[in-house]
């Protein structure tokens, strides 16, 4: 998902205010020169390399801003969606504490399974279709 400059800079002053640094430091943060994120917030200025998730791992370091908040603000990229990336690969909790267990190879099996019996899974028709 894309944002216009606009939505992209209130999404970057929503980032700064709710960190509580300053222009320069959260530009620091990011690895970047001073006025980097001045520039960005100036609609004045040409537009300016956005944020990269690199950049985003160090202003989420420095402001204890989730990494996968910075990615849905800035980046359009939903929460929801690298959750259920990272449990599709059987990275993070298990909503079952036995697969906790399992070896990488057993949970990819159990997640074969799973995504085979959901494909077979058919939903009711509603009467009358």
């Amino acid at each position: 998902m894309s944002q216009d400059d606009d939505e992209f800079r209130v999404a970057i002053r929503e980032v700064l205010d709710r960190s509580g640094l300053s222009m320069r430091a959260l530009s620091a943060a990011m690895g970047r020169d001073p006025g980097y994120i001045a520039a960005l917030l100036d609609p004045s200025r040409p537009s300016r390399a956005r944020p990269t998730p690199a950049d985003l791992l160090g202003a989420s370091d420095a402001t204890g801003i989730a990494f996968v908040e910075l990615l849905e603000s800035l980046w359009g990229i939903p929460a929801s969606r690298l959750s259920g990336e990272l449990a599709s690969l059987g990275v993070g909790p298990s909503p079952d504490g036995r697969l906790a267990g399992l070896t990488d190879t057993e949970r990819a099996s159990v997640t074969d399974y799973v995504a085979f019996l959901a494909s077979r899974h058919r939903r009711p028709r509603a009467s009358g279709s």
